[in-house]
């Protein structure tokens, strides 16, 4: 095997061990995702819609040039 092909093999198991692996089955397992998000780290409050075009302008600014 690659390094190349190891890497994305890993890549690929990595991200499938973090991802949900099973569905919610009832309201309590949305509640109780729900408490583990507002547990994380983060802003208080959602920015404004103009501060998240703000941000997506300046991304575009800084990005690659276009060809």
């Amino acid at each position: 095997m690659t390094l190349s092909a190891w890497l994305r093999a890993a890549a690929h198991q990595r991200l499938a061990a973090q991802q949900r692996s099973r569905p919610f089955e009832s309201s309590e397992d949305v509640e109780a995702f729900f408490r583990q998000c507002d547990a994380l780290e983060g802003p208080e409050t959602e920015p404004d819609w103009g501060e998240h075009l703000a941000v997506i302008d300046e991304s575009r600014r800084r990005g690659a040039p276009t060809t």
